[in-house]
């Protein structure tokens, strides 16, 4: 061999050290000092994991020791890492093999984990389908800080993006790959107590700052969800006791969330073009301290199936929801007020009950369904637009919410007991009736009292009644609702509430339940009722029928129509109340109309003219036969009832 070969072959040496080839075959290579950049070829077979490793100042023997899926030490000493490109990788870079098959839990947990060590901003998914096994879980059902039993744990900032042609599915499966279902794991409820409770652990775990550092600061500063699918395959058995029965595994598990953040702090949850679906807990949920979470975004999300909540975001993080949909659950969404929530073009369904508004938005007033704000800024704002609600059997709403929704076979209550201090709340509301029949599309409850203790407040705290509440109602029946007899029986308000509140209904209403609040009312905020079609035999036009009058005596009005029958053929000389039984407070209103029919030919009712300081007609009116009937409107100045309009064939 010639002299001039030797410096030839230690190129060549040189230079094959620093080939592309698989991932285990690169820690066989002993690369001189000047080689500073490897690159594999896959990461167990050709084409699949292809990475560039980098050999700088993170490459220490911890980084080693702590993530051999994407870190090597040459035969030489040298050790490398992987490098992200653009600050992203994918799991297959550290063995994923995203064939549905094989469980890729370890494989995903390890590239999260090696995303936080090195700095790593994206971890990407570049198959359609994982499947993931639970982790056993040894510690105790309640210990939240414990990570053992959570498939998935996120403890810094970090975007999960699915990069498949289709979204990528998460196929999450009980231990040892069994039916989540079934195969549920039975651990201690707690350090003290040894009782056994159910533990299926969820999907993601976020692990944030017990402590807050403060806005900004926070380890998990933004979280980002795309194109994923969190497949739970867990059913929606409607049994929706808690905690989870240890025999059967049945009920609503709350350790089974799909995305899991309690008593810690982050900053942004951002998830879009992600769903979550099939589980037996609270699907995404946050909880803790009401300045958790600064931040939550879902956009073109759903949340559905399980026997828990779809949506929880139980602290006063600011949302912003936008095409996106939950539901199939018990609770649709389960939450507490936001100084600040936006929900456009969003569905909610199937679910017994959900409820937006009211809560704390600036810490907890005595009790943490009172309503808070910081009166310094803008009013709290929960704002819906353009929302739908589907088959949910009570649809509550509290403090501050405002828009425009839709309703299917739905029942709506603003209940000012429940919400201890309901206001200002504004909703246009299209309720349509489709496959049921019989429910009220609005129920407007007041306090029961004016001395009702708020729970949790001090001596002479009460409950106050319902103010600034203004709800626009339109009933509708569908074809199929229409041909199969179904009916509204409209919407009523009862207890205490502020004149301040408005309540107007139009539509296809049912006879008897136009808007009233029974026949001795102790409040009536201003309420009109369209003209509409009378749906019901139970009582034509919609009027609401007053007890019967046997003689003189003072009416008190309660609703826009109403109709007065007469028990004999005597003439019955009539006063109207000036207020209604809870005082000037609770009604009426400035420019209230009502209207009285006479209810049949028999008696008569007569509102002479001077004859009382609660009225005043323009002549001394009677209304003598069937149909007869007289309109007033209410002069608040005057606490007076004055004639605007008068029809008798007599």
């Amino acid at each position: 061999m010639s002299a001039l070969a030797l410096p030839a072959m230690g190129l060549a040496t040189r230079a094959a050290q620093g080939l592309p080839a698989l991932f285990p075959d690169l820690a066989r290579r002993s690369p001189s000092a000047e080689v500073s950049l490897l690159e594999s070829t896959g990461y167990a077979v050709p084409g699949k994991g292809a990475a560039r490793y980098i050999s700088d100042a993170l490459c220490d023997a911890a980084l080693l020791a702590g993530h051999p899926r994407f870190v090597f030490q040459t035969e030489n000493g040298r050790i490398f890492r992987l490098l992200p490109q653009a600050g992203a990788f994918a799991v297959e870079q550290g063995g994923a093999a995203g064939d549905g098959a094989v469980n890729d839990q370890p494989a995903i947990q390890a590239a999260i984990d090696y995303a936080h060590a090195v700095g790593a901003s994206e971890v990407r998914f570049e198959a359609h389908l994982y499947r993931l096994h639970c982790t056993p879980r040894i510690s105790p059902a309640e210990d939240k800080r414990a990570e053992d039993g959570h498939p998935l744990v996120v403890r810094a900032s970090i975007a999960l993006r699915g990069c498949a042609a289709q979204r990528t599915v998460f196929d999450f499966r009980a231990l040892d790959g069994g039916d989540p279902e079934s195969d549920y794991q039975l651990v201690a409820t707690s350090g003290s107590d040894p009782t056994l409770a159910v533990w299926r652990g969820g999907g993601l775990l976020l692990q944030g700052d017990v402590s807050d550092p403060g806005a900004g600061n926070r380890s998990i500063g933004r979280l980002e969800l795309d194109r994923l699918v969190l497949k739970g395959n867990r059913q929606h058995t409607g049994a929706y006791e808690w905690p989870a029965d240890a025999q059967t595994g049945d009920g609503w598990d709350i350790t089974d969330k799909a995305l899991w953040l309690q008593d810690c702090f982050a900053g942004e949850i951002i998830c879009r073009d992600t769903d979550m679906t099939g589980w037996k807990g609270e699907i995404f949920f946050t909880a803790g301290e009401a300045d958790a979470v600064e931040r939550i975004e879902l956009k073109r999300c759903r949340f559905a199936t399980s026997n828990g909540s779809a949506l929880n975001p139980g602290v006063d993080a600011e949302i912003l929801a936008v095409d996106s949909s939950f539901g199939d659950c018990f609770q649709a969404q389960e939450d507490v007020a936001k100084n600040r929530a936006i929900y456009r073009n969003c569905t909610w369904h199937d679910c017994d009950a959900m409820g937006l508004g009211s809560g704390s938005a600036n810490g907890v007033y005595y009790a943490q369904a009172y309503p808070t704000r910081d009166e310094t800024l803008a009013p709290p704002l929960t704002l819906l637009e353009n929302c739908e609600f589907r088959d949910i059997r009570s649809l509550r709403f509290a403090s501050w919410v405002r828009g425009s929704i839709r309703t299917i076979d739905c029942g709506i209550s603003l209940n000012g007991g429940e919400a201890l201090a309901l206001r200002d709340t504004d909703l246009t509301i299209e309720s349509w009736l489709d496959r049921k029949t019989g429910i009220h599309a609005l129920e407007f409850y007041g306090v029961d009292s004016l001395t009702e203790p708020v729970p949790g407040a001090p001596a002479g705290i009460y409950k106050l009644p319902p103010s600034n509440v203004r709800i626009r109602i339109a009933h509708h029946r569908t074809r199929y609702a229409q041909e199969q007899g179904h009916q509204w029986l409209g919407c009523f308000w009862t207890g205490y509430i502020d004149r301040s509140c408005e309540l107007h209904v139009a539509g296809a209403n049912a006879g008897g339940g136009v808007p009233h609040g029974g026949a001795t009312p102790v409040s009536m905020p201003r309420v009109t009722y369209a003209a509409s079609e009378p749906t019901s035999n139970f009582w034509p036009r919609g009027w609401y029928k007053l007890p019967q009058v046997s003689g003189p005596g003072e009416l008190l009005p309660c609703a826009p129509l109403m109709t007065v029958e007469m028990t004999s053929g005597i003439l019955a000389d009539m006063t109207l109340a000036r207020t209604p039984l809870g005082g000037a407070d609770h009604g009426y209103v400035d420019g209230q109309r009502i209207r009285f029919v006479k209810d049949g030919a028999t008696g008569a009712i007569r509102f002479v003219k001077g004859a009382s300081n609660s009225f005043g007609v323009r002549e001394t009116r009677v209304l003598d036969n069937a149909y007869d009937w007289i309109e007033f409107s209410y002069n608040r100045d005057w606490q007076r009832w004055e004639e605007e309009a008068f029809f008798s064939d007599a």
